[in-house]
């Protein structure tokens, strides 16, 4: 099976990310892990040549800081406000990697508006950073269109977007997803492609068809 996961399955995804999440992908920049975890682990091994820090929402989700933490980072641990991750702090820690929850942040429940979202896209052009996004909850709303990712702002290929099968389908299936921007994904292909994310390959191949 192909180490990013089954093409039909990322075909789908990305139509989905594409309409649902406004999220600007194609299938070839998607990489399909064995839960969330297993993402995490392999962006904080891709990465670790270039960062040596980690900036994360505090409070946040602590699989995430594990992960980071267990390749030797250090943790910066960025206050909220009441429209998320405070951008002044986060410059002070001189952190250039950082972990965020913008639609729905974890566990607080804050929705990041669009004036700072831009306003964390420019601080990544700047400083050379990327944003990780994790857009782990998406699908769970009932009233109103879900808020569109950040990805979908982004015009500068600085986010990292993270999604799951987990709470629309069942976390037992172990399938998480990620999109790299250009420049992570050259690197991904150049050393990092024999990652295996242990999925197993009829599940890849069953999911495209429960719609």
């Amino acid at each position: 099976s192909n180490s990013q996961g089954e093409y039909g399955l990322r075909e789908e995804i990305s139509k989905y990310l594409t309409s649902s999440r406004r999220v600007r992908c194609n299938p070839n920049q998607i990489i399909v892990s064995n839960g969330f975890l297993d993402s995490m682990q392999l962006l904080a091994n891709m990465l670790q040549k270039t960062y040596k820090s980690f900036a994360i929402e505090e409070p946040g989700y602590h699989v995430a800081y594990k992960a980071f933490d267990g390749y030797g980072y250090k943790i910066n641990k960025i206050p909220l406000d009441i429209n998320g991750i405070q951008i002044d702090e986060l410059k002070k820690s001189n952190s250039k990697l950082v972990y965020i929850t913008p639609s729905h942040q974890y566990p607080t429940g804050v929705s990041m508006p669009v004036s700072k979202r831009l306003e964390l896209l420019n601080w990544a052009k700047e400083k050379d950073a990327f944003i990780i996004e994790d857009d782990y909850d998406s699908e769970l709303t009932y009233e109103n269109r879900p808020i569109p990712s950040l990805q979908g702002l982004d015009k500068f290929d600085r986010v990292i977007y993270i999604g799951t099968f987990s709470k629309s389908l069942s976390p037992a299936m172990r399938v998480n997803y990620m999109v790299l921007p250009t420049k992570l994904m050259d690197l991904y292909k150049k050393s990092f492609h024999f990652h295996d994310s242990s999925a197993v390959s009829y599940t890849h191949l069953t999911l495209p068809t429960k719609r």
